[in-house]
């Protein structure tokens, strides 16, 4: 797993070119066309997962960089650009860290004008927030990829953008992409739809381009190109990486421990094209092979896995498991009802997820302290040394403060936590009280309808917007400072009251604040906060901006606040565990909803004039 970095600057060796004679022609033409946007005066991204293909993509354009400013060429700044899902395969994510590490150290020592970009999901897009937090079901197979738009594709888009704002001209920009028409049938569809090749750009909505420089390249040349950058073996050209044998390793573990070079996209793609997806990943079916394959072919070095792909599986066999599922209300209709259906994970259930999640997390920090000890102690094989230095330290962390904040501040606002800091206790009783919750082996629930919505008659007088929001601390002790802000009500449109909060372009949590915070989570705060209802931790990290709300989605937030107050008072009137069988025995068909909207809707439609207070929050 060396990761050594040359300081070389050398043309290309005739030995070289004949040792790599199978892709050396394709990779010179692809390096021509780079340096023919670079001379145009492009400022080029490129779009980083460091998978085969796209480290191929990153490796020809350092070549094509190196000889432009080699040959007196402009020095305008470049890009590449890493997605990191908080979620990804431990094994991949380590991996990607190391070559971020690597590339920016490289480009710095060589002077190359190229900046790493790392760019993550926004939070309120993020599994931590949406799935653990909101209730939000993951993304199953069989269903829209909408995970790996929030995730990874608009992260890089926002970035993107940003990058075209420093742009004098932002038709400037270029982003190199590594896909391939070969990679599968689907792919090369939709590169056709799209209009890619290996030789045009596309324009995009914002002004920039898109380019597929390999998009003619089979699996063979994309692994002859990795194999040339050896510097053990007369490398054909000297780039960040002494060698690819890490990407090898990878592709190796993922695919049964086989990564035979056959000539040959469909012979090669069984043996050398694992797919790396984010850990938790459910998109892919009924298993992960990749993880599964790393944990079978090579115990050692990836053996610690087995509790995430379990969580995984747990996450799959209970799909269907209706009983894990909120069926409480969510949109208020004009006829004055409460549309009713399990669409969400239950409070339970969302609790459960963070415990297994919080005691993975443990469980591997304490992996790393005994494997770090041992391999100190030098008790460890001297054979096994890349297994060592890869899982030296913690592999992963699924629940940083960051977002333990971002589920605790969802669940002060979600009927079912009933104390202050709910996920903050969790997050206590786990990490200093020392509780650990194994992850269940269960079967798998078969597939069931899921029962449509139902709509709740709500009383006169009676409903969320009769319940308090997110009232105003008492400004007694504020000491002159600002306590409360007015916004308009969800309900009623009226202006009210709420506590004072601050703004941000999206929901936004800052970690140095986060870990602050978290850390001061002591015994005394664990006990005092038994005391207190889950809202007011909520009103806390709103008041202290430790929080910050999405412009205009206060009032979204405060009526999250009077539903969950709603129906704590409804379930003390007929009993919390007969709530949902309440809210059920007492709603009416969508058939009868529809009638009752239709003299008041007239030309609208039937969706229209329904408030679901979770949309874009």
């Amino acid at each position: 797993m060396n990761l050594s970095i040359t300081n070389r600057i050398a043309a290309v060796s005739d030995v070289a070119i004949k040792r790599h004679a199978g892709v050396y022609d394709k990779a010179e033409a692809v390096i021509e066309r780079m340096q023919a946007l670079l001379a145009d005066n492009y400022t080029i991204g490129v779009a980083e997962s460091y998978g085969k293909d796209s480290m191929t993509v990153l490796v020809l354009f350092l070549e094509a960089l190196r000889r432009h400013i080699a040959s007196g060429g402009s020095l305008n700044q470049h890009y590449v650009t890493h997605a990191n899902t908080g979620i990804e395969n431990p094994a991949m994510s380590v991996y990607c860290q190391a070559m971020n590490a690597a590339l920016s150290g490289y480009c710095q020592r060589q002077g190359l004008p190229l900046t790493v970009v790392e760019v993550e999901p926004s939070m309120a897009s993020s599994f931590a927030y949406s799935t653990i937090g909101r209730g939000q079901l993951p993304v199953f197979a069989g269903s829209s990829r909408s995970c790996s738009v929030d995730w990874k594709l608009r992260p890089q888009q926002k970035a993107i953008k940003q990058l075209e704002k420093r742009q004098q001209q932002p038709g400037n920009l270029v982003v190199l992409l590594g896909t391939r028409h070969a990679e599968s049938t689907q792919r090369a569809d939709r590169m056709n739809e799209r209009g890619e090749n290996h030789e045009t750009l596309i324009q995009q909505p914002g002004g920039s381009y898109t380019f597929a420089p390999i998009a003619n390249w089979d699996v063979t040349d994309v692994w002859g190109l990795l194999l040339a950058i050896d510097q053990r073996r007369d490398a054909l050209y000297l780039t960040f990486l002494a060698h690819a044998d890490w990407t090898f390793d990878l592709y190796r573990d993922g695919n049964e421990g086989v990564c035979g070079l056959v000539a040959g996209e469909q012979a090669q793609r069984a043996p050398c094209s694992a797919r790396f997806g984010c850990s938790l990943c459910l998109a892919t079916g009924n298993s992960d092979k990749s993880m599964e394959s790393m944990i079978a072919s090579a115990p050692e070095a990836h053996g610690h896995l087995l509790g995430v792909n379990r969580l995984r599986t747990f996450l799959l066999n209970t799909r269907w498991d209706m009983t894990r599922r909120e069926n409480l209300g969510r949109k208020v209709s004009d006829a004055g009802h409460m549309g009713v259906a399990p669409t969400n994970y239950s409070a339970q259930m969302r609790l459960d997820l963070l415990r297994y999640m919080l005691t993975l997390d443990v469980e591997e920090e304490e992996r790393a302290i005994e494997h770090d000890g041992a391999r100190a102690n030098g008790e460890l094989p001297e054979t096994d040394s890349d297994a060592q230095q890869v899982l030296s330290g913690t592999t992963f962390q699924f629940i940083t403060p960051r977002q333990l904040i971002a589920i605790d501040f969802a669940w002060s606002l979600s009927y079912g936590f009933n104390n202050a800091f709910p996920a903050l206790r969790e997050w206590y009783e786990i990490r200093v009280m020392g509780k650990r919750y194994p992850i269940p082996v269960i079967d798998t629930v078969a597939k069931q309808p899921v029962p449509p919505m139902v709509w709740y008659p709500l009383p006169d007088g009676e409903g969320p917007a009769f319940e308090p929001g997110l009232t105003p601390f008492d400004a007694g002790d504020s000491k002159g400072r600002v306590t409360s802000r007015t916004v308009a009500s969800v309900y009623t449109g009226e202006p009210t009251k709420t506590v004072y909060f601050e703004e941000a372009d999206e929901l936004t949590i800052d970690p140095m604040e986060a870990t602050l915070f978290v850390d001061s989570f002591d015994d005394d705060r664990y006990w005092a906060s038994g005391l207190y209802p889950a809202v007011d931790s909520a009103r806390v990290y709103l008041d202290q901006g430790i929080v910050k709300l999405a412009k205009g989605k206060a009032a979204t937030y405060d009526a999250m606040a009077r539903r969950k107050h709603y129906f704590e008072r409804l379930a003390y009137e007929v009993w919390p565990k007969e709530l949902q069988a309440h809210l059920q025995e007492r709603s009416i068909s969508a058939q009868e909803h529809d009638r009752l909207l239709e003299p008041l809707q007239q030309d609208k439609g039937n969706d229209e004039g329904t408030l679901d207070l979770f949309v874009a929050a």
